[in-house]
């Protein structure tokens, strides 16, 4: 069976792509909090929540049909 080549099984990077995907979130959240509380800058701040999804397709692939077995 050919794997579809969209998606991957396992991280690209290995451990180190699984490290990037887990720690992006709390690295926003920490930037978001920092420019808010710092600057003010709670209006436009949160697009550094979009690095959490786009982290996740840079490591792992888009999501799709991945065949399990």
């Amino acid at each position: 069976m050919a794997q579809d080549s969209g998606s991957r099984r396992t991280p690209l990077g290995g451990r180190a792509g699984a490290t990037i995907v887990a720690v992006v979130p709390i690295l926003a959240a920490f930037v978001y909090l920092l420019l808010g509380l710092t600057i003010g800058a709670w209006g436009w701040a949160w697009v550094f929540f979009l690095l959490v999804p786009i982290a996740y397709l840079v490591v792992y692939g888009p999501p799709g049909s991945r065949s399990r077995g």
